[in-house]
């Protein structure tokens, strides 16, 4: 349907086919080494043109050096990881569209996840969970990873690659077995699915949210995502912290690390605190661990972050 509430003509859906089509193909043909190489001539490219991008990356980066990050400590060594942050985020889209099915792992590759019993124990009383995970090392490879697994997969999206490509994204996610939905569906749901027992994967350091709580996140108070602890507490489901890196062969590893429960013990507003502050911290600390796999590109803080 257009905004107008008119039908789509039969033939709108074609381009965008065509065009990730197009985009698949070309990613499936090259080997893995041919793959990296072209995602770093991208990436090259994109931080050369996306001015406004660079400099929110630097920004970021800088906010994250003045709390200390030994690996950020000077200019060079930011713009290095600016860099490889772009790469990681072209050779992430290159993996995930070049792969033989929508079940398939990319090429050459391998998927592990650690901190299982975590998982186990998030999922014994018969409902879901909700993972929160940043935008780290290959992250739509982990829903194909979990689901192959034997998990029933969800998650929430914006508009992917392009606006013009959404919904063929949407439907590669769903060829796989994860169901998707948008902001625009509510939390209705969200809330049946947990009770069903799906694991919710929530990308909660992007900016596909419509409520928020103030939470520390590198030394200064931003608004963060407060949907994982309005979720757990209507769904009376726990909130798993995982993250993805990708190794240096090109590997993938998922790990669960943290798991938070929520309280009705507390009063509501000052749970969602608790469990936000929680998310937040959980954040930090992955992505401190692997900044240069860390694929935002919108400023976070503020131009005076430094």
């Amino acid at each position: 349907m257009t905004a107008s509430g008119v039908a789509d003509p039969p033939d709108s859906a074609v381009l965008p086919r065509l065009i990730l089509n197009a985009i698949q193909s070309t990613s499936a043909a090259l080997p893995p080494f041919a793959q990296r190489a072209f995602a770093r001539a991208l990436a090259a490219l994109q931080y050369r043109l996306s001015p406004g991008r660079r400099s929110a990356v630097l920004e970021n980066l800088a906010r994250i050096a003045a709390c200390g990050h030994p690996g950020l400590a000077d200019p060079k060594a930011r713009g290095r990881a600016a860099r490889s942050m772009f790469e990681s985020h072209h050779r992430g889209w290159m993996e995930y569209l070049g792969r033989s099915t929508a079940l398939a792992l990319p090429a050459g590759s391998t998927f592990r996840v650690s901190g299982t019993e975590l998982l186990y124990r998030a999922i014994a009383r018969g409902r879901g969970a909700i993972l929160a995970m940043p935008h780290l090392g290959n992250w739509e490879i982990v829903g194909v990873g979990l689901t192959r697994l034997g998990l029933r997969m969800h998650t929430v999206t914006g508009v992917q690659i392009h606006p013009l490509l959404a919904r063929q994204v949407r439907a590669l996610k769903e060829r796989a077995g994860i169901r998707v939905t948008t902001l625009e569906d509510g939390f209705a749901p969200l809330v049946k699915a947990l009770r069903g027992g799906e694991v919710l994967a929530l990308l909660v350091d992007g900016d596909v949210y419509s409520r928020s709580l103030p939470a520390d996140f590198f030394g200064r108070r931003v608004p963060f995502p407060a949907g994982p602890a309005i979720l757990a507490r209507r769904a009376r489901v726990p909130i798993l912290h995982g993250h993805a890196v990708r190794g240096p062969s090109g590997d993938h590893e998922f790990t669960f690390d943290g798991l938070d429960e929520p309280d009705f013990d507390l009063p509501l507003h000052e749970d969602l605190r608790r469990l936000t502050a929680g998310v937040a911290r959980a954040q930090e600390r992955n992505i401190a661990a692997h900044v240069t796999q860390w694929c935002i590109f919108r400023p976070i803080w503020g131009v005076d972050a430094a």
